[in-house]
């Protein structure tokens, strides 16, 4: 049992999952819990990927919002961007995941003229967590968006 448990506390911490995320159960324990039928099921089963984690009653928006505050503006609050915009979907009637987009458009750096967030959230343990982040950037001297940051171009047109 004791090799069991180190081994699973093992691989919970290669994955990258934090302690709390995970719920250990011996055989006996898992057997008790399901003749009872806990009221939140979901509380058992271990969590994805926690990129960030938003507070009890936020609303998917805050959390993006709670994660972006370092990446969408410098240490004093100020931006670089002239538009923020922002959509959020989630699939039918499954609204414990939802997926929201991010696009900061007319940036002032030289190089980039807007970038993209698109965030994957998920929905357990009373909160909302980002479980993956893609970050986009769309270059002034190309079409489309890349996955790549832009090259800052030369004064002299190089």
């Amino acid at each position: 049992m004791k090799r069991t448990l180190l081994a699973l506390l093992l691989a919970v911490a290669a994955a990258g999952a934090h302690a709390a995320d995970v719920t250990v159960q011996s055989a006996t324990d898992a057997d008790a819990a399901d003749s009872a039928a806990p009221a939140d099921a979901s509380a058992r089963l271990p969590l994805p990927k926690t990129i960030y984690r938003g507070r009890v009653g936020e609303v998917p928006v805050q959390v993006v919002f709670g994660f972006l505050g370092d990446h969408a503006g410098n240490e004093v609050g100020l931006f670089d961007y002239s538009k923020l915009t922002l959509s959020q979907r989630a699939s039918g009637k499954d609204l414990q995941h939802a997926e929201i987009d991010v696009t900061l458009n007319g940036a002032l750096e030289n190089a980039r003229s807007a970038l993209r967030y698109h965030l994957v959230l998920d929905y357990a343990a009373k909160t909302w967590f980002i479980s993956a982040v893609r970050q986009d950037w769309q270059c002034n001297n190309a079409r489309g968006w890349t996955q790549r940051p832009c090259k800052a171009t030369r004064p002299d047109g190089e």
